[in-house]
């Protein structure tokens, strides 16, 4: 059975922006999940925040895109919303200090049991007694 991480929406953007120092480490990482070598949970504030940039730039057509492919991946798990979320979320903002959207990305991959949240934001190293964050890099030069 793969492995399963939560990604932050910084992964995406490494890539998707060619952003060193990342760029290759979060490219291989995607790689590795659309290999199934990996499983990923997205939230659904990632796809949002990912979005944003896509309608800012008027590439709706790379926006569904993206998004088909994330939708149709075995791979790729996205989770909604929904209360239970919300309230584990509302709990770590509390508990952590760390902005809301960044709470309900960490509670999405709680639900689906993710093993790690991969990101280039150390903000999240405030939840780390709840889920263990790596960046891009130390992920894919770990034995995870």
């Amino acid at each position: 059975m793969a492995e399963t991480v939560v990604l932050d929406t910084n992964v995406f953007l490494n890539v998707i922006n060619k952003e060193e120092p990342f760029f290759a480490s979060s490219s291989r990482l995607l790689d590795l999940i659309d290999e199934g070598e990996l499983n990923a949970v997205v939230s659904t504030v990632t796809l949002a925040e990912l979005s944003t940039g896509y309608y800012m730039t008027g590439d709706e057509k790379g926006w569904k895109e993206f998004l088909i492919h994330l939708v149709s991946s075995e791979n790729y798990i996205i989770v909604d919303l929904d209360v239970a979320i919300a309230n584990k979320a509302g709990k770590l903002r509390a508990e952590t200090g760390l902005k809301l959207p960044d709470s309900i990305i960490i509670a999405s991959g709680l639900k689906e049991k993710a093993e790690f949240l991969v990101t280039q934001d150390m903000e999240f190293s405030k939840a780390s007694s709840v889920l263990r964050s790596l960046t891009s890099m130390e992920f894919m030069e770990s034995e995870h």
